[in-house]
């Protein structure tokens, strides 16, 4: 991945994760109720407090095994990526690192 997009990737991560990390609990949180993001929209569809808890519930048992394939996905991408420029010269591999960065315009 080109350092522009590794870059624009990461400022973007540090904007978006702004907003939650001053977040603190409302006090009123019954203690038994589990915290979640709904998915884009969901909001906007009715869903009762049960519905909400139990879809965060859903989303609690998932989460973990999604960040391990996740994590073996980014792996395996940079394994990939690692071989491919392995096939390039050096000339070439200059040549994708300025149009990458965006100098050769």
């Amino acid at each position: 991945m080109s350092r522009v997009a590794v870059s624009l990737l990461l400022a973007s991560l540090f904007v978006l994760s702004g907003g939650l990390t001053g977040q603190e609990p409302k006090k009123d949180d019954p203690p038994g109720k589990v915290k979640g993001v709904l998915p884009m929209n969901w909001k906007k569809i009715g869903l009762s407090e049960d519905q909400v808890q139990t879809i965060y519930k859903i989303q609690g048992k998932h989460n973990d095994e999604i960040d391990k394939l996740e994590a073996k996905i980014k792996e395996l991408k940079a394994t990939r990526d690692k071989e491919m420029k392995a096939v390039l010269t050096a000339d070439q591999k200059k040549k994708l690192e300025e149009i990458l960065i965006g100098k050769d315009k």
